[in-house]
């Protein structure tokens, strides 16, 4: 049978431990914390590899601006609506 200081002493380290797991559990660098802060890296790192993709297909596209005449004329036409001097308009309505 246990005297009643080794009953405390159990008590203490019982109380100690759960205090302990609380803290690594929920606390302000515990495990939850720890699960939220890699999910936010993980979306951080896919965020950070779309613009990546973004900014090169946008580079590509600004050297194709600049250097093709195909690619330059192409852009004036659908963008600004350019036509040669020799070609002609049509539009139609839809009444």
């Amino acid at each position: 049978m246990l005297s009643k200081l080794q009953k405390k002493i159990v008590h203490l380290l019982c109380g100690f431990m759960v205090i302990t797991v609380f803290f690594t559990v929920f606390g302000k660098r515990g495990l939850i914390k720890i699960y939220r802060l890699r999910q936010e890296l993980k979306r951080s790192i896919s965020k950070a590899d779309f613009f990546q993709y973004e900014n090169t297909r946008l580079s590509e596209y600004v050297d194709k601006l600049k250097k093709e005449k195909v690619f330059q004329e192409h852009y004036a036409r659908e963008t600004l609506g350019w036509v040669q001097d020799d070609e002609i308009i049509y539009e139609f309505s839809d009444e």
